[in-house]
């Protein structure tokens, strides 16, 4: 049976990418070896044939050959994979990576069987991809079977692709692969060895003789269905898999990008106006369409001579439509003058998370104006925000302390604050507003001031605290003003001082 009848799986295993993905320049020349945990897992050919080996001791490897040292980056070497799923997503819409654990081997796994017409046939799939591999900084092995860990195992050996292949030609290839690649099994490796299994094909003898239950009950679970899935057979079952897995479709980095050339330089904010109004029509298009939402847009003008300059309009809630992103967008550009004569202004939106659905109460009325009433509060934030900046914007949430000042914490809108007011805040003397800090009151002829003559009426109360660090004893009052405004004060018994700490609504 042809390969090309059922799935096709295409391996590509960057071998060298513990050190391109570092994109230093300059490693052919001279011996590099890539570290981690003070061990070598990568060499450069340099290195190599200077003596510097895998899994070496990353001392010796300096001594040996005076070799450079680099820590491997993995963080790195996934964003590499990323970049590479996203070129090789022209050949097939289902990639998966791999990455191994026993060794810094990884790649991806394309399944290639829906493709295969498109690009007339397997020969010359497999010739265009590796033109087009040929042409990046990454070095690459192929391996072609038909399961995904077959023909990763199939890439660390060499066959040329004739496009004739059959099931039974990548088993035959398997068989001849040995044990030590299962380096991401070094337990069930090493026992194999120990007992005398050398190649993949001793292992096969031994599925057909007796069955995979017997790796199963040695080697562990995870092991058999390793082997289960090179040979393609159910478990317990000396057949093939009656049912294929599902296969992982790709989905690639996709974004919003649009611009708009004017046909004349334009000067003044007024004359954006359109272009930006089309812009966020188009985005907000584009977000139904796909049932996404953002919160975070940036523009950018430019001129004739290539200067340019970036916006970013960013909004509290999640937004799927124009009208508020463009009083936003207006905010933001009437705070500033154009840096010089606009061309063209460019609109982009990287990050949007889907539409979450949530279920309404079906009282149209009510509802209707609960609904725009919450609108309204986000569009007025939204553009305060805008307007008056991040940190001007704010709400209160109560902190359990003793000392008044410390009782009122500032945090975001976004968050949730907390109201559980202890009992003796909703019975003793509390003003509506604290001053962020207590201004002092003058004396004058053993009376109080402060932007006028002040009157204790209600009090004392006591607070005395933080005896632990800088100790506080005041009698706090509530005092009238002459023009009977009325505000909370105390007596600070260490300094013999008075302030207003705050004022009563």
């Amino acid at each position: 049976m042809n390969a090309q009848a059922k799935r096709l799986w295409l391996a590509i295993r960057f071998f060298d990418l513990p050190l391109t993905a570092l994109k230093m320049e300059g490693i052919d020349e001279s011996p590099v070896v890539v570290v981690e945990k003070k061990r070598v897992v990568y060499v450069n050919p340099v290195a190599e044939e200077a003596g510097a080996e895998l899994g070496m001791d990353m001392t010796t490897a300096q001594l040996l050959c005076g070799s450079d040292v680099v820590e491997r980056d993995k963080n790195k070497e996934e964003n590499s994979l990323h970049e590479l799923s996203e070129q090789l997503y022209q050949f097939s819409p289902h990639i998966t990576r791999h990455c191994s654990s026993g060794a810094a081997q990884s790649g991806l796994l394309l399944e290639i069987s829906s493709c295969l017409k498109l690009f007339g046939g397997l020969k010359a799939f497999c010739e265009k991809i590796s033109l087009f591999l040929e042409q990046t900084s990454y070095g690459f092995d192929l391996g072609l079977a038909h399961s995904a860990k077959a023909a990763w195992y199939l890439s660390f050996t060499y066959y040329e692709v004739t496009g004739d292949e059959t099931k039974q030609d990548f088993i035959e290839r398997l068989n001849r692969l040995p044990i030590e690649l299962f380096f991401d099994y070094p337990k069930a490796a090493e026992a194999l060895s120990k007992t005398g299994f050398n190649t993949f094909g001793d292992l096969a003898i031994q599925i057909a003789g007796k069955s995979i239950s017997s790796f199963k009950k040695r080697l562990g679970h995870e092991f058999a269905d390793v082997l289960c899935e090179i040979y393609d057979i159910d478990q317990d079952f000396l057949q093939s898999s009656l049912f294929e897995k599902p296969r992982e479709n790709y989905k690639p980095d996709e974004w919003f990008e649009e611009e708009y050339q004017f046909e004349f330089p334009v000067t003044i904010v007024d004359q954006l106006k359109p272009a930006i109004e089309s812009l966020l029509q188009q985005l907000s298009d584009y977000l139904r369409k796909r049932q996404q939402q953002c919160q975070g847009i940036e523009w950018r003008i430019s001129d004739i001579y290539k200067q340019k300059k970036s916006i970013h309009v960013n909004s509290d809630t999640p937004q799927s439509h124009w009208q508020l992103l463009y009083d936003l967008s207006l905010i933001q550009l009437e705070n500033q003058e154009l840096p010089f004569e606009v061309d063209t202004i460019k609109l982009e939106c990287r990050n949007t998370t889907p539409v979450l659905h949530r279920s309404l109460i079906l009282d149209f009325d009510q509802s209707k104006r609960k609904n725009k009433s919450v609108q309204d509060y986000a569009v007025v934030i939204a553009k305060l925000k805008t307007r008056l900046g991040e940190a001007a914007v704010y709400k209160l949430s109560y902190k359990d302390n003793c000392i008044p000042e410390l009782t009122n914490s500032i945090i975001s809108l976004a968050e949730r604050c907390n109201q559980d007011v202890p009992d003796v805040h909703l019975t003793a003397l509390r003003p509506a507003w604290l001053l962020p800090v207590p201004e002092p009151i003058e004396e004058r002829d053993r009376r109080l001031y402060w932007n006028g003559y002040l009157t204790p009426q209600v009090g004392p109360e006591r607070i005395v605290s933080n005896w632990w660090k800088e100790k506080i004893a005041r009698d706090y009052y509530l005092a009238v003003r002459h023009d009977n405004f009325r505000v909370w004060i105390f007596h600070d018994l260490y300094t013999k001082k008075w302030f207003v700490h705050g004022v009563f609504s």
